[in-house]
């Protein structure tokens, strides 16, 4: 729970335009099955065997491993099977179709929502 000194300090760094973005982290290895990766907020379980060329695909678009234990945004859920597509899109084109489609589709559960309220 936020105390009180720390909610004023966030209420002033929010008034002066103190927030800067964070710069996107660089790729790390290749994520196993049943890791979680995340594009701005939108968090996709790996739920398909990825191979070099996929994962070297996802990170060019801005897709990064994430660890939930130690993360504290909040993400919109992405579609269960979106790694499998991608995995098995024929194209480029097929692919960034399935990748847009999982971006705007994607909304938040109520597990998202009950693990992190919002202040």
């Amino acid at each position: 729970m936020m105390g009180v000194t720390t909610k004023i300090k966030d209420g002033l760094r929010t008034a002066m335009g103190v927030r800067v973005d964070r710069a996107l982290p660089q790729p790390g290895a290749m994520p196993g099955h049943g890791a979680h990766i995340a594009r701005a907020d939108v968090r996709v379980r790996v739920t398909a065997e990825m191979n070099e060329e996929l994962w070297a695909w996802l990170t060019a678009r801005g897709w990064r491993e994430i660890d939930l234990r130690s993360d504290r945004r909040r993400y919109r859920v992405g579609k269960p099977s979106a790694t499998e597509e991608l995995a098995f899109a024929d194209s480029e084109h097929d692919r960034e179709r399935i990748e847009r489609l999982v971006m705007d589709s994607a909304d938040y559960s109520h597990l998202e929502l009950a693990r992190k309220p919002q202040r």
